[in-house]
């Protein structure tokens, strides 16, 4: 069941940043995360070729507040995330953009030697090499290939097939590998389902690669339902997990009666235990719903064994992009791409499937894939904000000020109880936001003070939101009291520890302030 959105004041902006900020919704939140989560809203009707406006990257924090927001124009800037080496990566127009950690772009990388460029994936090695998937078109004779249409229809004796390639470039960008997909694979090898035109066929649409343990490739081709492993010495297939050349016997996977392992996925990566953990999308018809699996693969003996699914809905399928990825304390992430039959963005559940953590969009944006990060070194870009007075202040030296009650001035005046934050411009067109600063005694705004210690650890608040019972975990045993948003006080505690448990079920639905010392944070009654 769907919980009242989080801290819905921080995230149903007013005015110009409304304007700017894509509306989304927190619906779940237990205050389990700490740390930052990178996607990239659009809306699908626009690609490739993007209005001015329809797409944003964006960093939310633990509690769903807009961290980091860039608004990108004209072309999709998707795959936005942190490589190994601490760089920041996007798809750009006709290449991956590199950005350093103040966010400006410093850098590019995308095919070599007359291969086209594909957005889907790219990696920075440990040792400075870049892996990248590519396409290549090749005019086919598919004449003899009655697939198409899904009736029986051959294809075209002419037809245009877009096939993947993989390249690895050094840190010069010079390729020092390189895969042909239309070396290796047979036409017939596609799954007939996408094959709805005689003349024009994209046939892998290969959309992730991974460097696996052992140094070989593992790439998935969504157009073959198919997870292969390629042998980096030589160029050979070492294995194919699923698909029509499937060489695994599957153990424990069935979904509703679904024998199938795998469909349309988007995403295979290898996980720090062994295991592989991928993306099913599914399909509409016949309905096979999409899933986050984890498997042990046996590749001396050929067993896909699984021992992890999450699935979102009895109904929910997913018609492209999204991904999974396992956080270090292992919850799990997915994000859904494109799904049907709900309007979720991306969830975290922990280790018994339970959801700690969500995002859904009101209206039919999307995004490409999202990624979590434990932290990022990011806060000295952040504005400070200071008190004096009646009016708050962010720090000198920015070109502009954007604040939460849509002033564009340095200081601000604050006659009420509330929740402030400012954004500041950052590289390359982005705008960063200060922590929060909640007020709760207009006549006295200073006695609050920043969140920031809150990413301390000198106070957190679970489940958030709370319905009976809330826990509060210090530092040390500081006097606690709540308040109601509008500053009046309810509580009042002296913890003899460090743990308090408070029963809140008297409290009315609402947004409300916890202040232990000179800390403050907030939590939802729902």
């Amino acid at each position: 069941m769907k919980k009242l959105s989080t801290l819905l004041f921080l995230l149903l902006l007013t005015g110009f940043l409304h304007a700017q900020i894509p509306n989304y919704n927190v619906t779940v939140n237990t205050g389990a995360l700490n740390g930052y989560f990178f996607f990239c809203p659009y809306k699908l009707s626009g690609f490739p070729a993007f209005p001015a406006g329809t797409q944003n990257q964006m960093i939310l924090d633990g509690n769903g507040h807009t961290v980091y927001y860039r608004p990108v124009a004209n072309y999709f800037a998707g795959d936005f995330k942190i490589q190994k080496n601490g760089l920041i990566t996007y798809a750009g127009d006709g290449q991956f953009m590199i950005m350093d950690s103040t966010f400006t772009v410093i850098d590019s990388v995308s095919n070599q030697g007359g291969i086209d460029f594909d957005l889907h994936d790219l990696i920075i090695l440990p040792n400075g090499h870049y892996l990248i998937l590519g396409n290549e078109n090749l005019t086919k004779d598919l004449s003899s290939y009655h697939m198409f249409n899904h009736n029986g229809t051959p294809g075209s004796s002419s037809a245009t097939v877009t096939c993947g390639v993989l390249q690895e470039l050094d840190s010069a960008k010079n390729v020092v590998w390189e895969w042909h997909s239309a070396d290796h694979f047979a036409f017939p090898d596609v799954d007939d389902f996408f094959l709805t035109d005689v003349n024009n066929v994209d046939w892998t649409h290969m959309n992730s690669i991974d460097m696996d343990t052992d140094g070989n490739i593992i790439i998935s081709s969504r157009h073959f339902a198919e997870i292969t492993k390629i042998n980096h010495a030589d160029s050979t297939i070492m294995w194919r997990l699923g698909g029509k050349n499937n060489m695994f016997t599957f153990i424990n996977d069935t979904i509703s009666g679904d024998t199938i392992p795998f469909l349309a996925q988007h995403d295979a990566r290898r996980l720090p235990n062994g295991h592989l953990l991928l993306y099913d999308n599914g399909r509409a018809t016949p309905l096979h719903i999409l899933a986050a699996k984890e498997y042990i693969l046996d590749e001396a003996n050929l067993t896909a064994k699984l021992v992890w699914s999450h699935k979102e809905g009895p109904t929910v399928f997913s018609r492209s992009q999204g991904n999974c990825i396992r956080l270090s304390n292992g919850y799990t992430m997915i994000s859904y791409g494109n799904p049907i039959n709900d309007n979720i963005v991306f969830n975290v559940v922990d280790q018994s499937d339970n959801k700690v953590f969500e995002v859904s969009f009101p209206d039919s944006q999307i995004t490409y894939r999202t990624f979590y990060y434990d932290s990022i070194n990011f806060e000295n870009l952040r504005p400070l904000i200071s008190c004096a007075g009646d009016s708050l202040t962010a720090d000198a030296g920015h070109s502009s000020y954007m604040w939460s009650t849509t002033d564009t001035t340095q200081s601000i005046h604050v006659n009420s109880n509330d929740t402030f934050y400012v954004y500041t411009p950052v590289g390359d067109s982005g705008m960063i936001s200060s922590t929060s600063f909640i007020v709760i005694d207009s006549t006295n705004i200073c006695s609050s003070v920043s969140v920031s210690e809150i990413s301390k650890g000198k106070l957190m608040v679970y489940p958030n939101p709370a319905n009976d019972r809330l826990y509060i975990s210090l530092n040390d045993a500081l006097p606690v009291d709540i308040y109601d948003i509008a500053g009046r006080h309810l509580m009042h505690f002296t913890p003899q520890h460090e743990q308090l448990s408070i029963d809140v079920s008297s409290l009315t639905q609402g947004v409300y302030v916890i202040r232990a010392g000179k800390y403050s944070l907030s939590f939802v009654k729902s």
